[in-house]
């Protein structure tokens, strides 16, 4: 099941989530399946850990949790951005973890390509990136993004890597 909620946060906070994607330590050094050396490299900026201070992105995932029934009973193991650009499609993954949350936080226009594809029952479902939107889905649903398809946009999603409370959450790092 993938749930999609728009207009997530409020306008402000949405906003300031936007502004704050400039400050952004930004490495070039990210594949969505790290042992497969066809996957494409993409950016990714270490948002927040367990073994981190509490921050913005924590306190983000608190208010997800209290207002996504899905994950309900999960704790928040760590949040990534990851940033692409023309060129530099994602490849078919899963994640670690049990559940997964997306963030699309930077103002989109359609026209630039971006979507989340995921692969249910061998078909294909497409969400169109969409600034202030959250996806929230299993973990094991295979899945990818999409790059920009015109020069100079750089998309970012932010991911939430989740476990179920019952989940040892002692090797996660």
């Amino acid at each position: 099941m993938i749930i999609v909620k728009d207009d997530f946060f409020k306008a402000d906070l949405a906003s300031l989530i936007e502004k704050g994607t400039q400050r952004f330590q930004w490495s070039y050094n990210h594949k969505s399946d790290v042992n497969d050396p066809a996957h494409n490299k993409f950016f990714v900026s270490h948002l927040w850990s367990r073994s981190s201070e509490p921050n913005l992105f924590s306190i983000l995932w608190k208010l997800i949790n209290n207002e996504v029934p899905a994950v309900h009973g999960c704790n928040c193991w760590r949040i990534i951005a990851n940033g692409q650009v023309k060129g530099q499609n994602g490849n078919w993954h899963t994640d670690h973890g049990d559940k997964t949350v997306l963030y699309y936080p930077n103002a989109w226009n359609s026209e630039w390509g971006g979507s989340a594809y995921f692969k249910i029952d061998n078909l294909e479902k497409e969400i169109a990136y969409k600034k202030n939107r959250l996806v929230a889905f299993d973990s094991v649903t295979p899945h990818y993004g999409t790059c920009p398809t015109v020069d100079n946009i750089f998309r970012i999603s932010i991911a939430f890597n989740l476990r179920l409370n019952s989940t040892d959450l002692t090797n996660t790092m």
